[in-house]
């Protein structure tokens, strides 16, 4: 059985929720996937560490609205609350567990002093609240997000749990991860899944571009209950299930985000090139304010993919109506396909109709750069005025 909760500490203004708890059940299993980012956390090497060698644990805990990151006695402070959560963990569960199965995550401003002790002294609490819901777990690992974002995959007994933050500073890369976010999992863990989840979450969550940018801090942490036989397949099915609803989540929720678009690489040699023209396009500042202006500027495209200096033979580049990702439809039926773009080169197209197009939430551009059999496909936002003001007053 997995228990959370989630506390006010005083770290964040207004006694809003800003340590969450998850204690695993005796007996799992535990896999992290961690920034890629050189000066990551030193929370988060630590758990990088611990889990690169030992793969389980018993209890998670994230510190939110600060990151833990980057000053003088981070790492003494780290200790501290490690040493309190084991403490007390041991006092409520009567079972004794090492410091190294205490996997400390946080998330926030970089470089601000925490004050441990508003969270050494609140540990005591977060376990006396600790339930089945995963309610004030979610709502204690936001920061800038709007809204909490969980999805669950049930199939009779066995379950996925899906719970992630993120609304800015997300750039898709795993392990190299661009969330903060936690999947939780009464199933067993099959042989070698390892690779297969670095897969999917590379699909997934792995594929959403809000501002281009990798964070210090952020983890996905996966927790295998192995309580349920689960055969890969339908693991595989519930994960990008779950993964795929989030990621539509963390983009729909992105700083300032008006429209999340799907762009779709087809014809590339092979799919890294593919996943490559994807990054390019999708970090590029002046395509992000062309779709927040819902504007058809479609030259800013085929500047993004040439800046990506992957072969191409020719570009056919359409605007669709419909969304969808992986396990997530919206619009499944394509109603509205317009060519804007014919042999690399932009064609008279019905300007009208494309303001139109892109003046959905959501709605997809198709790529297509040759014949070869590679593709990717990754979440795009816009860039919008709320995206500076937010990130001039945090």
């Amino acid at each position: 059985m997995f228990l959370f909760s989630g506390i006010s500490c005083g770290i964040k203004k207004n006694s809003k929720k800003d340590f969450a708890i998850a204690v695993l059940p005796k007996g799992s299993s535990t896999i992290g996937f961690f920034t890629s980012n050189s000066l990551k956390s030193e929370v988060i090497a630590r758990a990088e560490k611990i889990l690169k060698i030992k793969k389980k644990a018993r209890v998670i805990a994230v510190v939110s609205g600060n990151a833990m990151c980057r000053y003088k006695g981070v790492e003494k402070d780290a200790e501290k609350i490690v040493k309190q959560i084991k403490k007390v963990f041991e006092e409520k569960t009567k079972e004794k567990i090492n410091e190294d199965e205490i996997i400390l995550l946080a998330t926030g401003k970089i470089g601000v002093k925490l004050e441990t002790e508003k969270v050494v002294d609140k540990v005591k609490e977060a376990f006396e609240k600790l339930s089945e819901s995963e309610s004030e777990f979610s709502s204690a690992i936001i920061t800038t997000d709007k809204v909490e974002k969980v999805v669950k995959y049930q199939n009779r007994r066995f379950f996925v749990l899906g719970v992630a933050k993120g609304a800015g500073m997300i750039f898709p890369k795993f392990s190299e991860a661009t969330t903060l976010s936690f999947i939780f999992t009464n199933s067993t863990s099959p042989k070698g899944f390892e690779k297969k989840l670095h897969e999917i979450l590379t699909e997934t969550i792995g594929s959403v571009n809000i501002d281009h940018s990798t964070s210090t801090n952020d983890s996905c942490i996966i927790s295998f209950g192995n309580e349920i036989k689960t055969d890969e397949k339908s693991l595989e099915k519930a994960l990008r299930y779950v993964l795929s609803h989030l990621a539509v989540k963390i983009a729909e929720d992105g700083e300032g985000v008006k429209h999340v678009v799907k762009v779709e690489v087809k014809g590339a040699k092979n799919n890294s090139s593919a996943r490559k023209i994807c990054e390019y396009i999708s970090g590029s500042i002046l395509f992000k304010c062309s779709l927040a202006g819902e504007s058809p500027d479609f030259g800013r495209i085929l500047a993004a993919i040439g800046s990506s200096n992957e072969k191409i033979d020719r570009i056919n580049i359409f605007l669709r109506d419909d969304f969808s990702f992986h396990s997530y439809r919206e619009k499944s039926e394509v109603k509205s396909k317009l060519k804007v773009v014919e042999n690399s080169k932009i064609i008279d197209f019905d300007f009208k109709k494309a303001k139109e197009i892109m003046k959905n939430p959501k709605y997809t551009i198709e790529i297509q750069v040759g014949n070869g059999k590679g593709k990717s496909e990754i979440l795009m936002t816009d860039l919008t005025e709320e995206y500076i003001k937010i990130n001039l007053t945090l």
